[in-house]
């Protein structure tokens, strides 16, 4: 779509432009066509700029897919509601102390160790 509108906006500015420079057209025609190709191209960059910022916040992962965008992310979202009120402070520590031996386990199992707070537990005795 940018293609077209490139193509064919600088087209019809540079066709209205050299008829403008042989005569052929009076100059208050030739500016007003090319602030309205202008006029058009600013205002669909605009709108689609505003429709790519309102989606970039409930996208569930960016363009490529390759990182998960922090809606997604359960530790964001509990940090999120506990800013906004709607967690107290007992059930966030209980949550993110649940979110964090998980992702513990998570990252044991992919190590290959069998159990990560045997782990911990060797880290606190040295």
């Amino acid at each position: 779509m940018l293609g077209m509108f490139l193509a064919f906006g600088a087209d019809t500015i540079l066709i209205v432009a050299a008829l403008w420079y042989v005569g052929a057209v009076p100059a208050a025609t030739a500016a007003g066509v090319s602030a309205a190709v202008l006029s058009v191209f600013l205002l669909w960059i605009a709108v689609r700029w505003n429709r790519l910022r309102r989606t970039r916040g409930t996208a569930a992962t960016t363009s490529d897919g390759a990182e998960p965008d922090a809606e997604d992310d359960p530790v964001e979202r509990l940090k999120r509601r506990y800013a906004d009120g709607e967690v107290s402070d007992e059930e966030f520590e209980r949550r993110i102390d649940r979110l964090l031996d998980a992702d513990s386990r998570i990252e044991a199992s992919e190590l290959g160790d069998d159990d990560p707070r045997e782990r911990d537990r060797q880290r606190e005795t040295e």
